[in-house]
């Protein structure tokens, strides 16, 4: 249900943009840029070149190369070969581009580009276009050249953009300092749209997520979940080394100190999964129904697996059970509102993604049993039963409570 939710918005930001707006950028973090292109690719009287880079490395000579065999296999008259340097191919191929009418350029993988050499050439580009002539770049990379230009200030979009699902916007913030955290899966950090790949050890990373998992910690807090075993003396020098690590690897300080506290630098704008993911699931449980359901939506989008998946420190594995309870509760809200408005299966979708998370909670297992139940499926009730029992005998060695086994009985008597 929220997919097509999510393209409508999309291409209503694409549909809306300026027509000064002569270069797009397709946000990496939205999952279906392909699906996006589609209504580009059909636009009415509109003439479309599609390119898609086909390998890594691709110099500007070779972009320009298959710009040729593209721009060749839809027109009757192109020139022989484009000019090597990026303000002279860049005014050839807007010169081109023009002459069609209204016309859309389309570089799918854009990111496998030598980016020094062909960004020039694509702002050069970009800068000549006008009308009804438009540059759509797509791949799974920011183009940070491209994004942080002045002089496309005003010639640029990224789209689409939507803060609440971790979709940022560059373009506006490009004078910001922009710190992206998510958390929710392997673990992933950009600043300024720079992903941070290397962290010079273990211990850098994990400080870097308590901090920003904590947002306000003590001293003693940190050297009790790090450093336990060590004198305040050794753990301090330690804290420091490390501290200044991130540092050196933002390229800005992360923290202040502040009556007693370590916080969340005020110069840096956050955007953090966790946090985004939590307060949806928190406000979903005020909300209407239909808020309800955008909210929790939107909760269980931005959990892309459990909490830094490639760590393993006890703080972390602490996090990581409690974030999974409140991926399955928004799973689990979402599967009650649909049973309410009498949606089986929708209700039973969830509510099964929900057990599948927190497969020891005896009341998805009833809800699960009562709705196959209700769908004419009994012995898929009975088989629900028996992975619930299964389970907790092998966890917890326990059997189900007498109101599961009660109604089991009862689907097993309906046979």
């Amino acid at each position: 249900m929220q997919l097509p939710d999510a393209y409508v918005y999309a291409h209503d930001q694409l549909d809306s943009l300026s027509p000064d707006v002569t270069l797009v950028i397709l946000h990496p973090d939205f999952y279906g840029q392909h699906r996006l292109l589609a209504p580009v690719l059909t636009e009415p009287d509109a003439h479309i070149f599609f390119l898609a880079v086909p390998r890594s490395g691709i110099s500007l000579q070779e972009l320009l190369a298959q710009l040729q065999v593209t721009f060749q296999a839809q027109l009757k008259s192109t020139p022989s070969a484009f000019p090597a340097e990026p303000e002279a191919a860049a005014k050839a191929v807007a010169k081109l581009l023009q002459g069609q009418g209204k016309t859309r350029l389309i570089i799918d993988a854009f990111d496998q580009t030598l980016q020094d050499e062909v960004s020039p050439f694509i702002r050069a580009l970009a800068l000549q276009l006008s009308g009804d002539t438009r540059v759509i770049l797509g791949g799974r990379e920011l183009p940070m050249q491209l994004l942080t230009s002045e002089a496309l200030q005003d010639k640029i979009a990224l789209v689409p953009i939507n803060p609440d699902k971790m979709i940022l916007d560059y373009v506006s913030a490009a004078s910001k300092t922009v710190l992206e955290v998510r958390a929710l899966g392997p673990g992933r950090v950009l600043i300024n749209g720079r992903l941070i790949e290397h962290w010079d050890g273990v211990l850098p990373r994990t400080l870097f997520f308590y901090f920003v998992d904590r947002g306000m910690t003590t001293r003693d807090e940190i050297f009790q979940t790090f450093w336990p075993t060590l004198s305040t003396r050794e753990a301090t020098n330690v804290f420091h080394v490390t501290k200044r690590k991130i540092s050196e690897i933002l390229g800005t300080d992360l923290t202040v100190y502040w009556s007693g506290f370590y916080r969340i630098s005020p110069d840096l704008e956050l955007h953090y999964d966790v946090l985004k993911f939590v307060e949806a699931v928190q406000n979903a449980a005020v909300a209407e129904d239909d808020d309800a359901i955008r909210l929790l939506q939107n909760a269980i989008e931005l959990y892309h697996g459990p909490f830094l998946s490639t760590m393993e420190q006890d703080w972390v594995q602490e996090r990581r059970e409690e974030l999974a309870m409140t991926y399955a509760e928004a799973l689990a809200g979402l599967a009650r509102i649909y049973k309410t408005r009498d949606d089986k299966l929708n209700a039973l979708g969830y509510y099964l993604r929900a057990a599948a998370t927190s497969p020891q909670r005896e009341d998805l297992a009833r809800s699960i049993m009562e709705l196959y139940r209700d769908l004419g499926r009994p012995r898929t009730a009975l088989e629900a039963y028996q992975r619930l029992e299964a389970e907790l005998k092998n966890s917890l060695n326990v059997s189900p409570a007498p109101q599961t086994t009660e109604l089991a009985q009862e689907i097993q008597a309906s046979l």
